[in-house]
């Protein structure tokens, strides 16, 4: 089996799915799993791979819950250049380690297509407006960065952006006119998403953005996605209502943060 000069990092903290994300792992590669604040079942999850010769792994731990800094430590600990972020509750699609091997030796920060799953009705109505994703960003899970791009952008991920550090790094990016390498075929497929998990995602995007703006990295308002909800209506009228509910608990994530 060819191994791959890339590193895959994945942060966990309590979702003992990892085990099916390093199971969906097919490609020789090294794996960095970033064990952030984790619980005793996810680390006895983890550790059950080390002796795995399906890929070269290495754990840290860290003791915090932060997402950016596990992103960090991740890419710091990294041994190669062209680093992959993965999260725990997605698998991995065959052949996308190899995808993002090319991609990364002509682009900085590619974005990898992501699937979200749609086995249940919530899910269905989630994976309408979670599938759009925004156009010209590589947004986690299912992205590549290149070990390079510090050199144009300072720094990886903002420790103090606990959610949409992604994003935030893409404005950066953007900034220094970094293209975006597309891989438009599926890499990555999340697991199935209630309304209750998205919603308290979008809630957690807008404290993101607060802080970001707090700290002049973002304009001084809620940015929300109105421009989705038109598409998502086209696609079934629930999920263009799901839209509207999404951004107005994203833009109160904003205004009842103390961040």
């Amino acid at each position: 089996m060819k191994k791959y000069m890339v590193s895959l990092v994945i942060c966990v903290a309590d979702d003992s799915r990892i085990k099916n994300m390093l199971d969906s792992i097919k490609e020789h590669c090294e794996v960095v799993v970033v064990i952030n604040g984790g619980t005793k079942e996810v680390k006895d999850i983890v550790n059950s791979y080390k002796k795995s010769k399906k890929f070269d792994l290495k754990i840290i731990e860290i003791g915090e819950r932060n997402l950016s800094k596990s992103r960090n430590i991740g890419m710091i600990n990294a041994t190669y250049d062209k680093v992959i972020f993965y999260d725990s509750d997605c698998i991995m699609k065959r052949g996308a380690i190899k995808k993002y091997d090319e991609m990364l030796d002509k682009y900085l920060l590619v974005d990898g297509y992501v699937k979200f799953s749609s086995d249940n009705f919530q899910s269905k109505i989630v994976s309408v407006l979670r599938s759009m994703g925004i156009p010209g960003y590589a947004l986690c899970p299912s992205i590549g960065i290149h070990k390079d791009i510090i050199k144009l952008i300072g720094y990886y991920f903002d420790e103090e952006i606990k959610w949409i550090e992604d994003s935030e790094l893409n404005k950066r990016c953007k900034d220094k006119n970094i293209e975006v390498g597309l891989i438009r075929s599926v890499t990555c497929i999340h697991d199935n998403l209630s309304f209750k998990q998205d919603l308290r995602s979008a809630y957690r995007y807008g404290t993101g953005v607060k802080t970001a703006a707090r700290k002049g990295l973002h304009e001084k308002r809620p940015t929300a996605n109105w421009n989705l909800i038109f598409p998502c209506f086209r696609e079934n009228i629930l999920s263009g209502f799901y839209c509207i509910i999404w951004n107005i608990v994203y833009c109160l994530g904003y205004y009842f943060s103390r961040s």
